[in-house]
């Protein structure tokens, strides 16, 4: 598998930058036939964004990686950090709202819902410290 490790500083900013590079790659590497880069970057801005807001409080000054690897057969995306983990992750989220009446539109919790609709496989393990969301996308389909 080819691999590309990122790591940045635990600010919206750099998240902007992940999610650039991770398009760009994908653009490069696949055709769209085979996977949206669009939908792909999406869910490492979703992953790393949850990173600033939840594990680090908005804190900057705290690292994140990014880890992209690849073969013609499948894409894994690793997204880690070293602050706080997620409580209770839930392998199934949902989203529960009315679409025909916005202010039932929930405020959190879409960003993993966005993952798990995107992505074939989403695992998360907290070891040593270090939290780390892994997401894959099946390329032989």
């Amino acid at each position: 598998m080819r691999k590309i490790k990122f790591t940045v500083d635990s600010n919206l900013e750099d998240v902007a930058l992940i999610g650039t590079a991770i398009n760009h790659l994908c653009l490069t590497y696949f055709s769209q036939e085979i996977i949206d880069a669009y939908s792909v970057e999406l869910c490492v801005i979703e992953a790393a964004n949850n990173c600033v807001k939840h594990a680090y409080k908005n804190e900057a000054g705290n690292l994140i990686e990014v880890i992209l690897a690849f073969n013609t057969e499948k894409l894994e995306i690793e997204i880690s950090d070293y602050g706080t983990s997620i409580p209770k992750f839930n392998n199934n989220p949902t989203l529960t709202f009315d679409p025909n009446k916005i202010e039932t539109l929930p405020e959190g919790g879409m960003g993993l819902f966005l993952i798990f609709s995107i992505m074939d496989k989403v695992s998360y393990t907290t070891q040593k410290g270090k939290n780390t969301l892994t997401f894959f996308k099946d390329l032989k389909k």
